[in-house]
């Protein structure tokens, strides 16, 4: 893992995608070296499970697909105009 301790605490939402997506697949590295050292085989299934996930996810941030880890903006809600009262003169 190349700047892991760069990183560490730090969301991944705040870097480029190069640098996201890079992170990804170190996160799918350290998950399947872990899984490789899991003798109990629910464990490994799990750890392998995480790091086919984490890889994935590298793959569709590579893609143009959408980032599940960065959370929409807030949507905007249009304005309302005030309803003028036809019986009102202007």
């Amino acid at each position: 893992m190349s700047k892991k301790s760069k990183f560490v605490g730090q969301s991944f939402e705040l870097l480029p995608i190069a640098e996201r997506a890079q992170q990804y697949r170190e996160m799918a590295d350290a998950t399947l070296l872990k899984a490789h050292s899991l003798e109990d085989p629910l464990l490994k299934s799990q750890y392998l499970d995480m790091a086919t996930r984490w890889h994935l996810l590298a793959q569709e941030l590579e893609a143009g697909n959408a980032d599940p880890e960065v959370m929409p903006g807030p949507v905007p809600v249009p304005q309302r105009q005030p309803v003028k009262d036809p019986k009102t003169p202007s």
